[in-house]
């Protein structure tokens, strides 16, 4: 894999902390809006790769199927600025 400035690659070393920077970016665009969002799962495939504990014993990796759905709901609300 060739090195590049482009934000719009990923890196799969850091695909982890990446996603979770992104989901945390936009958790905090959407807290205190009103609104709902729902994420359906149908299938998702989650690959966890083959890893090795702190001694260097084998941990092994698994593969993950996901049906369902994940909801969430904000709310405006007025701070008390007493």
């Amino acid at each position: 894999m060739s090195s590049s400035n482009n934000n719009t690659s990923i890196n799969p070393q850091n695909a982890p902390s990446q996603w979770a920077e992104i989901i945390g970016e936009i958790m905090e665009k959407l807290s205190g809006t009103n609104m709902s969002t729902t994420i359906n799962f149908d299938q998702l495939e989650v690959d966890v790769p083959h890893a090795k504990g702190p001694d260097g014993r084998d941990i092994g990796s698994a593969k993950w199927v996901i049906n369902g759905k994940i909801q969430w709901t904000t709310e405006a609300s007025k701070k008390d600025n007493r």
